[in-house]
């Protein structure tokens, strides 16, 4: 259940609980039938959202560090997009900018954003984040680094660097001094690079175990484990759950 104890507004509440339960329902889906593409067009009905756990870790540590001004990439339905639009308006108001490729995921992420009744809190940018967020207007306080990655089988697109690398590299100018990013899809350049103490940011891995991924004997852990070790799915994942926490210098 998508509840923290500081997310209070009903209306939110219901979205989250609904949209959770959706991701859950369709990557377990996609992990029993073995569904899964390099296209993200291709995969216009798949969530592919943080988790409860993980979206309630980004409005606590929204609301502590005061965030009024936020980046979201990639939107998708707009689950890590309303947290973050929650603690924005908690702090006192700001906005959030959402960064999302698909038509029909921008549709689905404005009508959840708006059942939610956070409209006034958000801004939507439909495209190329790589051109979308070239320049969000103010000093970002905090941001989500969450995009779709290049191919079927590697977070890199050949001779290439990830997506997430590019969208950070993107954003570094823009991001204050204390800003906050998070990343969940652990791509090994995006690591790499945040880690690295002459790039100018300070950075950790926090584990956080999906609700849906606790009980070894669950029929998603099962059809995980079923999976050869080159399934492109599997690429989607880190080897241990969780998400990089980054703070800007």
């Amino acid at each position: 259940m998508a509840t923290s104890a500081a997310l209070q507004d009903p209306r939110v509440e219901r979205v989250l609980q609904r949209l959770d339960q959706e991701n859950v329902d369709s990557f377990q889906q996609a992990v029993t039938t073995g569904t899964w593409s390099g296209d993200p067009f291709a995969l216009a009905q798949l969530p592919l959202s943080v988790g409860a756990e993980t979206g309630d870790l980004i409005y606590l540590t929204a609301r502590a560090a005061r965030v009024t001004r936020a980046v979201d990439f990639a939107t998708s339905v707009g689950a890590s997009l309303i947290y973050l639009a929650a603690a924005v308006r908690d702090n006192g108001g700001g906005l959030v900018i959402g960064a999302e490729l698909v038509p029909a995921k921008v549709e689905a992420a404005r009508r959840n954003v708006d059942e939610a009744g956070l409209t006034d809190y958000v801004e939507i940018r439909e495209g190329d984040a790589r051109e979308t967020l070239a320049d969000v207007g103010g000093p970002i306080d905090y941001a989500i680094v969450d995009g779709f990655h290049a191919t079927d089988s590697s977070w890199t697109a050949d001779g290439g660097t990830s997506l997430a690398l590019d969208v950070l590299k993107l954003l570094t100018p823009q991001l204050r001094s204390g800003a906050i990013l998070v990343n969940d899809n652990a791509e090994p350049d995006y690591l790499e690079y945040v880690r690295d103490r002459r790039n100018g940011f300070r950075s950790s891995w926090i584990t956080v175990i999906p609700r849906h991924a606790q009980k070894a004997d669950g029929e998603l852990v099962a059809s995980l484990r079923k999976l050869p070790a080159d399934a492109p799915l599997l690429a989607l994942m880190p080897k241990v759950p969780g998400l990089e926490l980054s703070v800007r210098d």
